[in-house]
């Protein structure tokens, strides 16, 4: 898979991932209710942010942006949740899954960036994987 086409299913999941931290801050239950749905309001904010500046950075290199949610669907890999209410700990354990991916996927366009000389590129998700590592570690205490 070429790095534009790993951006654009990494844009996907992106999109995937918005409207399901969307649906984690909606349907959490539990003692954790608040600290959760506050931290899932960050993230989703968060990832609004990766969805413009993944989409832009695409443009910049002359690609089209996947920018629907049917095609986000056909091509992604993380999994939507039911609407339906969730407990605090599945509620967690379903974002360190998705955070994993995240932290895979990310040094995977790293790598190819480097191996295209595309530093721009490479230093954006440099930033992304600083921020994922940081919240997979901090996803794993809070389940300690």
């Amino acid at each position: 898979m070429s790095l534009t086409e790993k951006m654009n299913l990494y844009l996907a999941n992106q999109e995937v991932a918005f409207i399901k931290l969307h649906n984690l801050h909606w349907y959490v239950q539990g003692s954790a209710f608040f600290t959760l749905h506050a931290k899932f309001e960050e993230l989703y904010d968060h990832t609004a942010d990766v969805i413009d500046e993944v989409a832009e950075r695409l443009l910049a290199l002359g690609q089209s942006p996947i920018a629907n949610l049917k095609q986000a669907l056909d091509i992604a890999t993380i999994k939507e949740l039911n609407s339906a209410p969730i407990t605090s700990e599945e509620s967690i354990h379903q974002l360190c899954t998705d955070v994993e991916y995240w932290v895979r996927d990310t040094k995977e366009i790293v790598a190819l960036a480097e191996e295209e000389k595309d530093s721009v590129t490479a230093d954006l998700f440099n930033g992304y994987l600083e921020h994922y590592e940081k919240l997979l570690w901090m996803l794993r205490a809070y389940q300690a």
